[in-house]
């Protein structure tokens, strides 16, 4: 199955950086791959501890981070996937969303968007609210257009 995006908004801890702060494989290709302008972090940890681990983790420094301490109401709220889409001037429903968690998803699909959910061994009923699953982040593949959208292609 391939989808088409303006742009994405990715959870972080879990999603991009797994339990023992090292990226997951296949995120810094992703995030290197996208345009900067096109992607954003949206995560429930504090906005310090984020940037953290995204350094430690090796991945790029995102122009737009959405962290707990930007909004009013965190996950399961809608609240930091809208601002995500905001601040990255994109209209929710052009957004795709990757999460690993239950509030994750349950925020982006509040917030209009499609949302891929990360299953790493949780079985399909984990993420029934989601659009979308895989097991591994790696089993996403990325691509631009010739068009500039974001094409995600995944297998059913």
């Amino acid at each position: 199955m391939e989808l088409s995006y303006t742009a994405v908004c990715f959870d972080l801890f879990g999603t991009l950086v797994d339990p023992e702060g090292n990226s997951v494989d296949g995120a810094r290709g992703a995030l290197h791959l996208l345009p900067a302008d096109r992607w954003a972090i949206v995560t429930s940890c504090g906005s310090a501890y984020a940037r953290m681990l995204i350094a430690s983790a090796g991945l790029p420094e995102p122009q737009v981070l959405v962290a707990s301490d930007d909004v009013e109401r965190g996950k399961p709220a809608p609240d930091p996937y809208v601002t995500g889409a905001e601040r990255l001037r994109v209209a929710p429903g052009d957004v795709l969303v990757v999460e690993d968690s239950r509030d994750g998803i349950a925020a982006g699909r509040s917030a209009g968007m499609d949302v891929l959910a990360i299953l790493r061994g949780r079985g399909l009923a984990f993420a029934r609210d989601a659009s979308f699953q895989v097991e591994r982040f790696s089993d996403i593949v990325w691509a631009l257009d010739e068009n500039g959208s974001i094409r995600v292609q995944i297998e059913p």
